[in-house]
């Protein structure tokens, strides 16, 4: 069990958007630079060089018990939200570590969040755990992990429940989701509740204001 540090800052972030809007290449931009990270893998996207694949609990915990406070990149291959569970309670059991989660909307619900889920949500943070979670769908995944986001990412949406869904979240138009085209991203940030647009073929960003109430 990883030690408890309540000074540690809230770090997780939040990545919405449609097939194609670049959740994935945003993610992996961020976990280059890591030396200890466990991906909810259900799609099979995490492999390669440096990468660890495994499709079983038993497995997964061998490794993690191996490299308690070691470097390690893995991935669980699993689908089904016993198996997300299971794979919560692991990675708030080894700590100091990124946690991406992919694909959330299909083992969370709006209304309240799976157990394990919420404590990894929710006190995480304190384990030096940084959530990465990602979705297609917002309006349809659980909001626990919305509400403790230190940043809010959305990408292109597909659909005008979840384009107000997050526009609501980050107090702009929603103009501003509605008008986003692939690869392009708004990024909101909770510490100091900026907002800035930007797409990720260059660097080149934009502040977006909050409309006037």
């Amino acid at each position: 069990m990883a030690r408890i540090d309540t000074t540690l800052e809230a770090q997780h972030e939040y990545i919405c958007g449609a097939t194609g809007a670049g959740k994935s290449s945003h993610v992996k931009r961020v976990i280059d630079k890591a030396k200890r990270v466990i991906v909810w893998d259900p799609d099979d996207e995490y492999t390669g060089a440096g990468w660890v694949r495994c499709s079983s609990a038993v497995e997964l915990l061998d490794w993690l018990h191996r490299h308690p406070a070691g470097n390690l990149k893995i991935a669980f291959v699993a689908g089904g939200q016993k198996a997300f569970e299971f794979w919560c309670k692991a990675a708030f059991a080894w700590g100091y570590c990124v946690a991406v989660a992919e694909e959330i909307a299909d083992v969370t619900t709006p209304a309240k969040a799976p157990p394990a889920w919420g404590t990894l949500s929710r006190r995480g943070r304190k384990r030096g755990i940084k959530v990465m979670a990602v979705t297609q769908r917002p309006a349809e995944a659980d909001k626990t992990i919305l509400t403790q986001a230190a940043i809010i990412r959305a990408g292109l949406q597909g659909r005008d429940p979840d384009r107000m869904a997050i526009a609501r979240e980050m107090n702009i138009s929603v103009d501003v989701i509605s008008d986003l085209k692939p690869l392009d991203y708004v990024e909101f940030k909770r510490r100091d509740l900026s907002v800035v647009k930007g797409n990720l073929t260059h660097k080149r960003i934009e502040q977006v204001k909050a409309p006037v109430t």
